[in-house]
């Protein structure tokens, strides 16, 4: 019975990467000769390196990755698409190696067991495509892709293929693999628990609003009203030369004008009003560093 269920955890996925990373670092001391090259590309010897042992914070491809896995399961107007990041991680998966040195055949994307990194790719392009983002190179998306990102077996998946009525989902005729349509996807997604939409504005997106509630320091602030000027009106410059004080954390607090800043940002209202007052009086205080 198929009952696993199809997203691959944040551990799972630093796991497999860190894996894949001790095989490429033994493939360096093959091609060079050198087990010192090896340990440099590493940050220990990959002949006795454990996954769990892995610093991920040495390769940028890593935080590349989780945010990919981000977009995909948890996705929130806070982080801003990377298009850069998604056909990274394709052209990372492509260049892997597919055996170990001693001729150990690894579950690598199109060789054996499933991937937590390709699983990641499939829903993170699965994702884009339906948010209609840059670089997206799907036009149709795969029951793999739909039980990823509805949190539910691809046998599920099946089964609402052969199902009529909303419940139901209409595969594209005659496709083989079967696929079904972006806007079949679109329909059909928002009726299952376990699809998360991609935010539109602060009220569906409780990521943002935690981080924001999370915030304790000015910089985290005002990097945070920068960010979303840029994003929702092209630049900082165009919230006013009202808001410059906004931008480097010297502002004097104003209700009206905090209240101004949060809606043209996109941010939950009265958590950002909030959280300004607290940060200024902070400030103010000498509590802030």
């Amino acid at each position: 019975m198929d009952i696993t269920m199809s997203r691959p955890s944040l551990p799972d996925l630093r796991l497999e990467l860190a894996a894949t990373l001790i095989v490429q670092a033994k493939h360096i001391v093959l091609a060079t000769d050198s087990p010192e090259q090896g340990e440099a590309f590493l940050g220990c010897d990959p002949e006795t390196a454990r996954a769990e042992a892995v610093d991920l914070n040495r390769f940028p491809i890593a935080a590349e990755i989780e945010a990919l896995h981000a977009y995909a399961f948890t996705p929130t107007v806070d982080d801003l698409y990377d298009v850069n990041a998604l056909h990274g991680l394709a052209h990372f998966l492509s260049s892997l190696p597919r055996e170990d040195w001693d001729g150990s055949v690894h579950g690598f994307p199109a060789r054996g067991g499933p991937s937590a990194m390709a699983d990641v790719l499939d829903a993170a392009s699965a994702r884009a495509a339906l948010d209609g983002q840059e670089g997206a190179w799907d036009d149709h998306l795969s029951t793999r892709q739909l039980a990823l990102l509805a949190d539910i077996t691809e046998g599920a998946v099946r089964n609402a293929l052969s199902q009529g009525g909303a419940g139901g989902l209409t595969a594209i005729p005659g496709a083989k693999p079967v696929r079904v349509s972006l806007d079949e996807a679109r329909r059909w997604l928002p009726g299952r628990r376990g699809f998360r939409p991609t935010p539109t504005g602060p009220s569906d997106d409780p990521v943002m609003t935690d981080r924001l509630r999370g915030f304790d320091r000015m910089e985290q602030l005002t990097d945070f009203v920068g960010r979303h000027a840029v994003r929702r009106l092209g630049s900082a410059e165009a919230l006013g030369a009202d808001a410059a004080g906004w931008l480097d954390g010297s502002y004097t607090f104003d209700a009206g004008m905090a209240r101004d800043i949060a809606v043209a940002i996109g941010a939950d209202v009265p958590t950002f009003m909030g959280k300004a007052l607290e940060l200024a009086l902070r400030r103010d205080a000498g509590d802030l560093t």
